[in-house]
């Protein structure tokens, strides 16, 4: 079901900085630049940067064929589905509106492919994300 890490996104509160952090330490800059998100590509490994407040430490995306699926099946196992809230963070399906993706998972439609974020029983973040 989860075929190997796909990135790893690093918080990051001045965003900015943190590009410019990265450029020199990669030698080059982002593939991908937002208000809140920085994506950096090389050797098949992606970095990310977000000032989204709800990610407060790295967070590992996990590469599925099917993002439906592997959700699924992750919630079967004891996961809380999360989604996106109004204010930019995450709160677990049903406990508060969804504002960004599918309101019965939190799954997200993004350029390029699908994400979503689930809550470990343990309380980790476990992030996964499909090519389109």
């Amino acid at each position: 079901m989860l075929n190997g890490f796909a990135n790893v996104v690093f918080p990051t509160r001045d965003l900015q900085a943190s590009v410019a952090a990265w450029t020199e330490l990669l030698g080059h800059g982002p593939v991908l630049a937002g208000d809140d998100f920085a994506a950096f590509s090389g050797d098949d490994v992606r970095l990310g940067l977000t000032a989204l407040p709800w990610v407060d430490h790295p967070l590992v995306f996990w590469q599925v064929d099917d993002v439906e699926k592997a959700h699924r099946a992750l919630v079967g196992r004891g996961a809380t589905p999360l989604g996106e809230v109004a204010d930019g963070s995450l709160a677990p399906i049903g406990e508060a509106e969804v504002a960004n993706g599918d309101p019965e998972t939190g799954i997200v439609d993004v350029p390029g492919g699908r994400l979503a974020v689930l809550r470990a029983p343990d309380g980790n973040l476990i992030g996964l994300t499909q090519d389109a």
